[in-house]
């Protein structure tokens, strides 16, 4: 439908870098709390393999932690990002049954939110696509390839640092969340 594959946007470093924090911060949670259970202390003389056996017997925690934590961290991570393909692109949405084609002929403007890093892209029925890339320079050599108009001037750029903003709050206060929520014991409700 839209053609061959060009080019796929990847996560912002920084982004991946609080990811990052808060994979290691899960797991050290994980592996510390696993000390404290009953049937570990009885038979564990707490190293590595101790842990990794425990959680072989009693997979729960680790089941949890893998479905919550490095599921997503993979997802938004690595796999998530918008997909320029010949005739139009793919924009990812957040999750994969969301996912939106789009044609490059239904496209009006593009206008350049960073200088290096963000792009926010118009259609003509009024959506507008917020693009954020290591690599932005070749989202804008791929949109001009089709005629779209741009406009590289950087008006927007306070209002995307405050959505950035905005974005790594939302990431702190669910990684707060679930945090709470697992010192609470509401996933040891499952068992």
């Amino acid at each position: 439908m839209l053609g061959k594959k060009l080019y796929k946007t990847s996560m912002l470093n920084i982004f991946r870098l609080a990811i990052l924090a808060i994979v290691i911060f899960f797991f050290n949670d994980f592996y510390l709390d696993t000390f404290t259970y009953e049937n570990f202390q009885a038979a564990a003389r707490f190293k590595i393999l101790d842990v990794i056996n425990y959680h072989f017997r009693y997979p729960h925690e680790f089941i949890v932690f893998f479905c919550l934590v490095l599921i997503t961290a993979v997802y938004y991570g690595i796999i998530r990002g918008v997909t320029f393909h010949e005739k139009g692109f793919v924009y990812n949405r957040g999750l994969p049954f969301l996912n939106k084609a789009v044609l490059y002929t239904d496209l009006k403007t593009y206008k350049l939110l960073h200088p290096k890093k963000a792009i926010s892209i118009h259609s003509k029925n009024g959506d507008i696509f917020v693009i954020a890339d290591n690599n932005a320079e070749r989202v804008i050599a791929i949109l001009d390839q089709h005629n779209i108009q741009g406009d590289l001037a950087q008006d927007d750029y306070v209002r995307l640092i405050t959505n950035y903003k905005r974005f790594m709050l939302m990431i702190i206060g669910f990684t707060v969340f679930i945090f709470v929520a697992k010192r609470l014991g509401i996933f040891q409700s499952f068992n």
